[in-house]
């Protein structure tokens, strides 16, 4: 008897993947948008309400995708050139995985 082979091909790994992506609060999602912490459900209908009341500055703010509330950012010792290549990488995957900010 032959073992199953553990490799699947491409065509199935994106059917997998744009299920993971479909749930916008799944941390895989929020990585690949590059979000600093996951809302909650209560928390994303405070800031729709906040908005629809009009108490928000900003239309569409929502803290979570501000990089400046990221406790787990690299360092500041990153150069401009490894910021600008991590930048990069994650708009190739952003464009492979059609996640708009």
């Amino acid at each position: 008897m032959s073992k199953p082979s553990p490799n699947i091909g491409f065509g199935t790994a994106w059917r997998f993947t744009r299920e993971i992506l479909r749930n916008h609060t799944s941390s895989s999602y929020a990585a690949l948008a590059g979000w600093s912490y996951i809302p909650t459900g209560a928390e994303i209908a405070l800031w729709d309400q906040m908005e629809l009341e009009g108490r928000l500055k900003h239309k569409g703010y929502r803290p979570w995708t501000d990089a400046r509330n990221n406790l787990f950012a690299p360092s500041r010792q990153e150069t401009s050139q490894q910021h600008e290549e991590r930048l990069a990488r994650r708009k190739r995957l952003q464009d492979t995985f059609h996640i708009s900010d």
